[in-house]
């Protein structure tokens, strides 16, 4: 048998679709039907459990018998960390009522379930979440959709402000080592890759890092400002729309960090927009709705931001040391390192 990756991208779509089959046994789900989605980090299917002429028609934020099938890339997160995600996607159901992807249980009871098959390295962890109705909007983005975007996220971090997870369980961290010195999955822990940046973007790095560590030293991490957040909660990315809701997906990239931190990066993508004041605006009204931030606190959304670029750049640096030959590097670069060093210019010329 040839290695996985040896094989075409559709011998690779193949084997991973047996391994999805094997997991949709142990979910009571063996006689659905899969729809390939994606392979980016981790490989996703949809899964139909009913013929498709009937779903849809039921009340409720779910489409009926339909799920998404993760399977997890074992070099991206540890299992605890995955468990974690689904208690506390569970937990926001249960107890906000909160629109987002339910998890489902196996028929042993348990949110994770392990599968190995031929021919794929590793046992692999899967998860099964059901699908969520909405849609994206990438035109004809209006302010009333950055209103709903901030009412949402509001209720998701005053949950998780009281919510705590099980003390064996654990994410990734978005305070200043795991911006600045960790591993962000490329391979290199941060802190080496700062010797690896351009020498133009080192002095501005360092200055934004700089800023970054004093004020989450001033703020500490109690309660009201850190806790677990979404990560890249973006109307561009991870955000749905159903009748006025906004309704977050995709929680995998989920972990402990500042609210604040949050809500910045959840408006990076539209920062050179023309009308990012009235976004920000109409985002920051939804978000009082339910949850109240100072006018201090609200000072530090910048430099959240360029904080988070400057994760993303050193990201970027790393990944070009772990894998030199990647086809998205001119992308990646375009966006990380170039669009990215425009805010923290902007950010530091006005600072």
């Amino acid at each position: 048998m040839k290695p996985l990756t040896e094989l075409t991208r559709l011998g690779t779509i193949r084997r991973f679709r047996g391994l999805a089959n094997k997991a949709l046994k142990l979910y009571g789900l063996g006689h659905a039907s899969l729809e390939f989605l994606t392979i980016a980090g981790n490989v996703l299917f949809r899964v139909y459990s009913q013929p498709q002429e009937t779903l849809g028609r039921k009340k409720g934020p779910f489409e009926p018998g339909q799920y998404l099938l993760r399977i997890h890339d074992s070099r991206e997160q540890k299992t605890r960390a995955i468990k974690l995600e689904m208690d506390w996607l569970s937990a926001i159901r249960k107890d906000a009522g909160l629109s987002v992807p339910e998890p489902v249980r196996a028929l042993d009871g348990s949110f994770v379930v392990k599968v190995t098959a031929p021919g794929i390295p590793d046992e692999r962890v899967c998860t099964l979440l059901r699908w969520l109705k909405g849609r994206r909007i990438t035109k004809h983005v209006h302010p009333h959709h950055f209103l709903a975007q901030g009412r949402t996220m509001a209720q998701l971090h005053n949950h998780a402000e009281k919510w705590r997870a099980a003390n064996d369980l654990f994410k990734r961290r978005f305070d200043y080592d795991g911006l600045f010195t960790d591993d962000a999955g490329a391979g290199i822990p941060s802190s080496a890759a700062w010797k690896l940046l351009p020498a133009r973007y080192r002095e501005a790095y360092r200055m934004v890092a700089h800023r970054t560590k004093q004020l989450m030293n001033d703020w500490g991490k109690n309660p009201g400002v850190y806790g677990l957040i979404h990560g890249d909660c973006g109307i561009d990315a991870n955000v749905l729309f159903w009748k006025g809701e906004a309704r977050i997906i995709d929680f995998d990239g989920s972990g402990f960090g500042y609210y604040l931190y949050d809500v910045a990066i959840a408006l990076e993508h539209c920062w050179a927009d023309p009308s990012y004041t009235q976004y920000l605006d109409s985002f920051l009204c939804g978000y009082s709705e339910y949850r109240y931030v100072s006018d201090k606190q609200l000072k530090s959304i910048d430099l959240f931001r360029a904080a988070f670029y400057v994760y993303m750049g050193l990201w970027s640096v790393a990944m070009d040391h772990t894998f030199p030959d990647s086809p998205n590097k001119i992308a990646r670069h375009r966006k990380w390192l170039g669009y990215g060093m425009e805010f923290i210019e902007s950010y530091l010329k006005a600072h």
